[in-house]
């Protein structure tokens, strides 16, 4: 879940764990103050990626907030 105010301009982005981009969730400016984001473990070419260490990147900017916050992930097929 993401809690930012309403009017943020919000980006998430998946990394694997050499840090390279495997996709963006979410690139926008949010409408509301909490949003649900879910990540089906498809990169950005439509494929599977491969069980492993992940890290979700949330950068938050905006007037009313800024930051940026990483969470560890582990993707199990």
């Amino acid at each position: 879940a993401i809690d930012a105010p309403a009017g943020a301009t919000v980006r998430l982005d998946i990394h694997d764990a050499r840090g390279r981009l495997v996709t963006a969730l979410l690139d926008e400016t949010l409408a509301a103050d909490r949003r649900e984001v879910e990540w089906n473990g498809i990169d950005r070419t439509g494929r599977a990626a491969p069980s492993g260490v992940y890290f979700a990147r949330l950068v938050c900017g905006g007037q009313a907030a800024q930051g940026t916050r990483v969470q560890k992930l582990v993707l199990a097929r």
